[in-house]
């Protein structure tokens, strides 16, 4: 076999592996809490997938079977799977003192899905979730390259009123201008830039979120230092290892309520 063939043997597997766990339910949302550098309070979560195998408790990283399922177009029932655990999630703990808006990681392939938006807004009603809780994220990349995204998905998705975040955003003020008119309101600052970036590119993207009102959180931040750098550039709040590292949903709770 050539290496298409392997892979494309390799993929099926995958794809059987996967579907007989999302049966299983052995695919769990875990979340990595965002902060406000001024106070420390916990501002929002990013949901992350978890595989952990019934087996062992091997925890399969989502970089072993994620690039299969994209590939094949496969990958939208998992992004279901995720979206329903976190508006149970969501719904389930409207009680607590601070309730917190989560964001969802999807696939431009729920592009080609005209009901895509009105799916995800009839399964937050069920759970009893206002759409405002939910947010979905889209890579910067994604957001600039698929017209579908733009024409259809952001405006379907800002119309049913869910909340927008563009990550891994490294691009300049314009383009954030542009996310901004598209109902973007969150933007996650990339390595990239803030840490590798031009200077001046960095300091006119902060000036043009405070102008639009745009909310800034920087990502991959791993130390004190770095933590300091961001809060210096204009940056009000980060995302990372350095501030906390991906949790359970129980000890999301823990962490929001003390």
């Amino acid at each position: 076999m050539d290496e298409y063939e392997i892979q494309a043997e390799d993929d099926k597997l995958i794809i059987e592996d996967v579907a007989r766990a999302v049966e299983e339910n052995e695919f769990v949302p875990f979340v990595q809490p965002a902060f406000d550098l001024a106070d420390g309070h916990v501002v929002g979560t990013e949901t992350l997938v978890r595989w952990t195998l019934p087996e062992d408790g091997t925890v399969v990283p989502a970089a072993a079977f994620v690039p299969s399922l994209e590939r094949t177009h496969t990958i939208c029932g998992l992004d279901w799977c995720m979206a329903e655990a976190m508006c149970d999630f969501l719904g389930t703990t409207k009680s607590c003192a601070r309730q917190l808006p989560a964001a969802l990681n999807i696939s431009t392939q729920h592009a080609e899905d005209k009901d895509f938006a009105k799916r995800l807004a009839a399964t937050a009603d069920w759970h009893k979730v206002d759409h405002g809780q939910l947010r979905i994220e889209l890579s910067e990349e994604f957001i600039c390259k698929d017209k579908r995204v733009v024409d259809s998905l952001i405006p379907s998705l800002v119309a049913e009123g869910f909340g927008l975040i563009a990550d891994n955003f490294a691009a300049d003020a314009d383009v954030l201008r542009t996310f901004a008119d598209m109902g973007i309101k969150t933007i996650k600052v990339a390595a990239a830039l803030w840490r590798d970036g031009d200077a001046d590119q960095l300091a006119n993207v902060v000036t043009a979120a405070q102008e639009l009102g745009v909310k800034l959180v920087a990502e991959t931040v791993e130390n004190d230092e770095e933590r300091a750098a961001v809060a210096a550039a204009g940056i009000p709040m980060a995302q990372g290892f350095g501030l906390a590292k991906p949790m359970s949903l129980e000890d999301y709770v823990a962490l929001v309520e003390g």
